[in-house]
């Protein structure tokens, strides 16, 4: 058994889709000797084989602002605490392989895939051009220590650096600008996770692009190491970018199947 990682998906529904069920059978294949957690609520009374549950309060399954609010609770990362990292592994995933010891002993705070950039050139808006670093929840390990010491930290760094500012240049300067002023004035001790429950985008982009003002020892991937880990759009374009290689993962909502076909790749 594999106790430095746990496998922990959440869900929300009483019962699962045909995607699902295939998302559930690649998790189940490929991480037989990790512990695995089903994430939801006491009232949804659905269980998977091999996992243990663990109950959290209703509201953080009704939205994905609940949702956004588990992700960056103390409660949620305490939970998980006899393990070093945990893997959260949504069912809209498909599991590939299991080398989570590549990125173990890499002493990565946090990994997800990244992100395409679309072609303003192209009236679909499906062509993809370049990478935008980026690292997605959906299938992505968190060391559990390094989230906790970012969501309990008193102080904040100085707002500027590459990530804020690459941040911002999408999502704007001025309600970061408001929200930092209102964190490093805040009376609470808890400055990470009070900047992280009033930041107006998802959880993720709070642990890819703000996170490291709050612990200066986080530590992300390099964009090439987050595309081997996982992909998240296009995977065409994905596997050419990571050099014909396949990665860990597959999320999103994506023909892979597909994709998975032309390579003669059997799940």
């Amino acid at each position: 058994m594999n106790d430095k990682v746990c496998i922990v998906t959440p869900f929300h529904k009483s019962d699962l889709s045909d995607n699902e069920k295939l998302s559930l059978k690649t998790i189940q294949k490929h991480f037989k000797n990790e512990k695995k957690f089903l994430v939801t609520f006491d009232e949804n009374k659905i269980n998977f084989p091999n996992f243990e549950r663990v109950n959290f309060r209703k509201k953080f399954f009704e939205n994905i602002q609940g949702y956004n609010s588990l992700c960056t609770s103390i409660e949620f990362y305490r939970s998980f605490l006899d393990f070093e990292y945990m893997l959260i592994c949504q069912l809209d995933v498909i599991v590939l392989n299991n080398n989570l010891n590549e990125y173990i002993f890499g002493n990565i705070s946090y990994i997800g895939a990244p992100t395409g950039k679309k072609s303003p050139f192209d009236r679909s808006r499906k062509k993809l051009w370049g990478r935008r670093y980026f690292c997605n929840g959906g299938f992505s390990l968190r060391k559990i220590n390094d989230f906790i010491r970012v969501l309990e930290s008193s102080k904040v760094d100085y707002p500027f650096n590459y990530l804020t500012i690459y941040e911002c240049l999408k999502s704007g300067f001025y309600r970061y600008i408001k929200l930092y002023i209102k964190t490093f004035l805040s009376k609470g001790n808890y400055k990470g996770e009070f900047f992280a429950k009033n930041l107006y985008i998802k959880e993720d982009s709070f642990w890819t692009y703000f996170a490291p003002l709050f612990y200066k020892k986080y530590s992300l991937p390099t964009i090439d190491q987050a595309n081997s880990f996982c992909f998240d759009g296009n995977p065409n374009f994905f596997y050419k970018m990571n050099n014909n290689k396949l990665p860990m993962a597959l999320h999103g909502p994506f023909d892979y199947l597909k994709f998975l076909d032309k390579l003669n790749i059997q799940i």
